[in-house]
């Protein structure tokens, strides 16, 4: 994979996270909690400039981004600190980030399905054209639609395949649509001996059709629920045994799928982020500890307990919780490069 392909990769993980991060930054705001910086990428500060108390950074890894609040990991030295705010607040303020990135994966699918449609089985179009063939003779085009052959309407694929093969093999007329007008054209010598039957020799896909607001509403939700639910089973063939972590991607692994999503064009891309992104919202929901769904978790025993837990004992939960995790990350990461040398 190309330096510019894992460059872009690299950028398009990297948005997933920092709209992850803005989701934290965006209800800090409007709840009215000390921020002390949000950065684009992480490592070394590059450029930035302050502005109402907040640090604005360029980091020099294009490895996601942070919003860093007043206090976050601290006791309540003062009413201005994370932990110093009302427990409804530091729940919304958590949730945030994880809520953003269903929003963004929702707002993706619905991008796909107004710039791009849904697949109409209708429509069979021409892909590709091989050369030396009966197709290439008869004058057909990439983008082509078939409309009939031989007076028979073409409404899928698999009546396209069966008018072909009942035509005369040194005469078939075939209506196609091409840039809005219709083309009669004529195929010859389309037995082919070695298969035993007719064969234009091309390649057809289906059209797809434009969709409406409201319908793109609904199919974004599904989509998004759809994705969600294979995340669900994912993990728990994680659980059964049916998968182990030789099957997990890490950033190494997700880099390498992205960049290659990337060759593929758009829908293909925002297809995949659309999973990534409720992926991530989902992972961390997980009650796991330095995970937003840990942090929340310990905002519930606050309510159960009617008081916080001391704030260095959840430090150090944290803190083991992170060590845990980055372990694991290099387990994943150490794997995804293994598969890279074995190609």
């Amino acid at each position: 994979m190309s330096i510019v392909r894992i460059i872009e990769a690299l950028l398009l993980l990297s948005v997933l996270v920092m709209i992850h991060e803005l989701g934290h930054y965006t209800a800090g705001r409007l709840l009215g909690f000390t921020i002390l910086e949000y950065a684009v990428g992480m490592g070394p500060k590059l450029v930035g400039f302050k502005r109402n108390g907040i640090e604005y950074n360029l980091r020099a890894l294009p490895l996601g981004g942070m919003c860093r609040f007043y206090g976050e990991d601290e006791g309540a030295k003062d009413e201005r600190c994370f932990n110093a705010q009302k427990a409804w607040k530091r729940f919304i303020v958590i949730l945030s980030g994880p809520l953003m990135n269903f929003v963004l994966a929702f707002v993706l699918a619905m991008i796909l399905l107004i710039g791009w449609g849904v697949t109409d089985e209708t429509k069979v179009l021409v892909q590709g054209v091989n050369e030396n063939s009966p197709a290439q003779a008869a004058g057909l085009e990439i983008g082509d639609q078939f409309l009939t052959v031989d007076g028979k309407a073409v409404e899928s694929m698999e009546s396209l395949t069966d008018a072909v093969r009942a035509a005369d093999s040194d005469h078939m007329e075939v209506v196609v649509l091409r840039n809005g007008e219709q083309k009669s054209l004529v195929f010859t010598g389309l037995f082919n001996e070695e298969r035993g039957a007719n064969f234009m020799d091309i390649t057809i896909v289906y059209g797809s059709k434009r969709v409406g607001l409201g319908f793109a509403i609904r199919e974004s939700a599904a989509y998004c629920w759809e994705m969600a639910g294979l995340v669900f089973r994912s993990l728990g063939m994680l659980f059964s045994g049916e998968a182990g972590l030789k099957d997990m991607a890490g950033p190494v692994g997700i880099v390498q799928i992205l960049g290659q999503a990337t060759v593929s064009g758009w829908y293909t891309v925002l297809s995949l982020c659309v999973m990534l992104s409720v992926n991530l919202g989902i992972v961390n929901l997980f009650p796991i500890p330095a995970l937003d769904g840990g942090r929340i978790l310990f905002i519930l025993i606050e309510w159960v307990r009617g008081k916080p837990v001391p704030p260095e004992k959840e430090g150090m939960v944290h803190l083991i919780g992170m060590a845990l995790l980055l372990l694991l990350v290099a387990v994943i990461t150490f794997n995804d490069v293994m598969r890279l040398i074995r190609g």
